[in-house]
């Protein structure tokens, strides 16, 4: 599955050729495997992978099942389980994504300077938050000076590109994902459990979306959220997901700290 979007032309136009490394890139997208996403699935429950459903199983087919199979113990998925692996399945993406700028020995120096100084104001903010020092809005407001900074720098290019790629980076990451939840769900349901919210397929749906919005937000800058405000699920918590990716924490923090919101 190639992405279809025109990188070469979009950096001309857009005159974001200054690094002719950048023009000889593309980033391909391949399709998850079905086999990686059972492997996934099955020892997230503790199973074989040829235990694992294909498919949403009937009334019928549950009635079927092996006497033996009924016998297992799924392990209990929790949200914060499920972002590991399903993390994992998008990863090299999220790699190629990083990779795309191309950065030159001088640019990855100046982007570990900014790094520096962000690391140290935050650690020197939050000293003074713990002495209730007012100084801290004024150091605040410095942070997001230097922030804003590596955001231009380095996160323009992706950033432009992440937002003209639209439904095809979307799908990209978004559907290996999805089958993730759902194989698990199709499982828990052939073996007689409940799923829980993952039974609901928007809810699915939902937190894959969820998942792809704090990867975005992470990798392409904060300014994508107005290009991905509309995906379901993400809208109305998109500032909670863009706080959470400001102050540094996971994304399977994040993500399991809206799960109950979505």
């Amino acid at each position: 599955m190639e992405n279809t979007f025109d990188l070469k032309k979009f950096l001309v136009e857009n005159k974001l050729t200054s690094n002719s490394r950048i023009l000889e890139e593309s980033l391909l997208f391949e399709e998850v495997s079905d086999d990686a996403i059972e492997k996934a699935a099955a020892a997230l429950l503790g199973i074989k992978p040829d235990q694992v459903a294909d498919h949403e199983p009937t009334d019928q087919e549950k009635k079927q099942v092996d006497e033996e199979l009924l016998t297992l113990t799924l392990t209990a998925i929790t949200i914060a389980g499920l972002i590991p692996p399903a993390l994992q399945l998008v990863g090299n993406l999220t790699n190629k994504a990083r990779q795309l700028v191309g950065l030159t020995p001088e640019q990855k120096k100046e982007l570990a300077r900014l790094n520096e100084l962000i690391a140290g104001k935050k650690k020197y903010i939050k000293d003074l938050d713990k002495k209730n020092d007012p100084k801290q809005w004024q150091e605040d407001e410095e942070l997001q000076k230097l922030e804003k900074e590596k955001d231009e720098k380095f996160g323009t290019i992706f950033g432009n590109w992440a937002k003209h790629s639209g439904h095809s980076l979307h799908h990209a990451y978004t559907v290996p994902i999805v089958k993730l939840l759902e194989t698990i769900a199709w499982t828990q349901a052939k073996f007689g459990k409940k799923g829980g919210k993952l039974q609901d397929k928007g809810y699915r749906q939902r937190l894959a979306n969820v998942i792809y919005a704090v990867i975005m937000l992470g990798v392409a800058g904060l300014g994508i959220g107005l290009h991905i405000q509309h995906l379901s699920g993400v809208g109305p918590i998109l500032s909670t997901l863009a706080d959470g990716v400001k102050a540094g924490k996971s994304t399977a923090e994040i993500v399991q700290g809206v799960a109950s919101l979505i």
